[in-house]
């Protein structure tokens, strides 16, 4: 049976590689991959193919690249892709973050409520290419909407005010 390149065994820790292919991470793709001609982090992109062939970095000729550029962080950083494939939709935070500029006047504001960059919120806003936001950012975005919140209104109470005793 062939090892998979760059995994680990079980019994070495926790960090154990996401890398499940027989091929390198880097480099190109082989014929007989299940994924050959598909970028590797899964997002179904089409990576472009080498131009050149380098048997030191495992390139070949007319053989697509293993990932679109920037997409082997989602899958070989072991921090990498936590909140790309876990985020938040980002649409879900648009209106939250159109309401909060519209309430403190601007997004240098939000930011500084937020405690993320401006520009980062502006991406956000107005990036189409963004899919999520990290799961972080959004609780804290979150909270500060919801921190402006009213507070309930006593009268609508369904039990009256006062000490509940236990049943017997």
């Amino acid at each position: 049976m062939h090892e998979r390149i760059g995994a680990r065994a079980p019994s070495e820790g926790p960090e154990r590689s996401p890398w499940t292919f027989l091929h390198p991470p880097h480099g190109t793709c082989v014929t007989g991959c299940d994924m050959f001609g598909h970028c590797h982090c899964g997002c179904g992109g089409m990576p472009t193919r080498s131009a050149v062939t380098y048997a030191r970095g495992s390139r070949y000729r007319d053989q697509p690249y293993v990932f679109l550029v920037g997409h082997h962080m989602r899958v070989l950083h072991p921090r990498a892709g936590a909140w790309s494939r876990r985020g938040v939709p980002v649409d879900d935070v648009r209106p939250l973050l159109r309401w909060l500029r519209q309430r403190h006047g601007g997004l240098r504001a939000v930011a500084a409520l937020v405690d993320v960059p401006e520009a980062t919120l502006h991406g956000y806003l107005f990036n189409t290419k963004r899919k999520t936001v990290p799961p972080a950012t959004a609780k804290r975005i979150v909270t500060v909407v919801l921190a402006h919140k009213r507070p309930p209104n006593p009268l609508d109470a369904w039990e009256e005010p006062g000490v509940r005793r236990a049943r017997d």
